[in-house]
């Protein structure tokens, strides 16, 4: 992953990986047929470990805003927290080497967050706009506030974490 994000999916040869893995190439393509299936399957783990570290700390019994805040927070917790794994979905979101399937696969591991959503909505509390749209915003909104972090001299502050959730909770509550 980090040879991936440094040198980019063109640039980096199975080879530099088996090198980087302390491993020979047989065993990477005893896993892995080729360096897109690997690629996916990386993509993957990252979206279920992200999504199984998020729900484990959401009280299911609080309220929907509650709820949702939470959630938020811990992606953006997650995110700085591994900033490798971050700049590796970053990069790879809307890279054509990322299959439709695993973007599929990848989705459904947050149903959690999806059925929120919705019941949000469904309750009136969150805005009637179509879901897709929905999603697209907060990844956005998520992606643009980890990276502004990451590369400027500020650290994740209390201040500009409770500003950014205000915003994007007043940008979706109905």
């Amino acid at each position: 992953m980090k040879l991936l994000v440094e040198k980019g999916v063109q640039a980096t040869p199975m080879s530099a990986i088996a090198k980087a893995a302390g491993t020979g190439m047989g065993t990477i393509y005893n896993y892995f047929a080729t360096k897109e299936e690997l690629i996916n399957a990386i993509y993957l783990y990252i979206k279920k470990s992200e999504v199984t570290l998020v729900t484990r700390s959401i009280d299911p019994n609080s309220p929907l805003k509650a709820r949702f805040l939470s959630y938020y927070t811990a992606f953006i917790r997650f995110n700085l927290k591994y900033p490798e794994s971050f700049a590796f979905m970053d990069q790879m979101q809307n890279s054509p080497v990322i299959h439709c399937s695993t973007k599929e696969e990848g989705k459904a591991a947050f149903m959690p967050v999806i059925e929120l959503i919705q019941r949000g909505q469904k309750d009136g509390i969150i805005k009637q706009i179509e879901l897709e749209a929905i999603l697209h915003f907060l990844a956005g909104a998520l992606t643009t506030y980890v990276r502004w972090i990451l590369s400027s001299s500020k650290q994740n502050n209390s201040l500009h974490l409770e500003q950014h959730l205000r915003m994007v909770w007043d940008a979706i509550k109905e």
